[in-house]
C-alpha cells in the first residue's frame, strides 16, 4: 500500500527528496488499514426500507429479518411491526433491493420498497 504524501511544512530541495520537514498540520502519515477499510464499507452502503404485509404476530418480524438477513451483502434489517416495515442496510454491490424483497417473499411476507 502506498504512503499518503503530505504536503511539506517548507519547500524540498529538488535534489534531495529524502530531507523534506512535515509540519504537524499536514495531517497524519498513513491511513490505518483497519478505518480505511471500514470507511471504505460504510462508503459502500445503500439503505432501503420495504412495507411488509401479512405480519400479523409478534413472531412475525422475527421471521421477516432473518431471511433478509440470509441474503448475502445485508448488514443489518431492522423490523418495526407496528408501522409494517422493514429498515435493510446493504452492499449494493454484492445484492439489490428485488433481491431481499424476494427473500422476503419466500418467508411468507411479501415486501415493496417505500418511496
Amino acid at each position: 500500500m502506498a504512503d499518503v504524501l503530505l504536503k511539506p511544512k517548507e519547500k524540498p530541495d529538488a535534489t534531495d527528496r529524502n530531507s523534506r520537514t512535515w509540519g504537524a498540520d499536514a495531517g497524519p502519515s498513513r491511513i490505518d488499514p483497519a478505518t480505511f477499510a471500514q470507511a471504505a464499507a460504510e462508503a459502500a452502503q445503500s439503505e432501503a426500507t420495504f412495507y411488509v404485509a401479512n405480519m400479523t404476530c409478534a413472531l412475525c418480524p422475527v421471521t421477516v429479518r432473518r431471511a433478509m438477513s440470509g441474503v448475502a451483502g445485508v448488514q443489518s434489517v431492522e423490523v418495526n411491526f407496528d408501522a409494517r416495515t422493514a429498515r435493510v442496510v446493504f452492499d449494493p454491490s454484492v445484492t439489490d433491493e428485488a433481491t431481499i424483497a424476494h427473500a422476503s417473499e419466500q418467508a411468507g411476507y411479501p415486501a415493496a420498497v417505500q418511496g
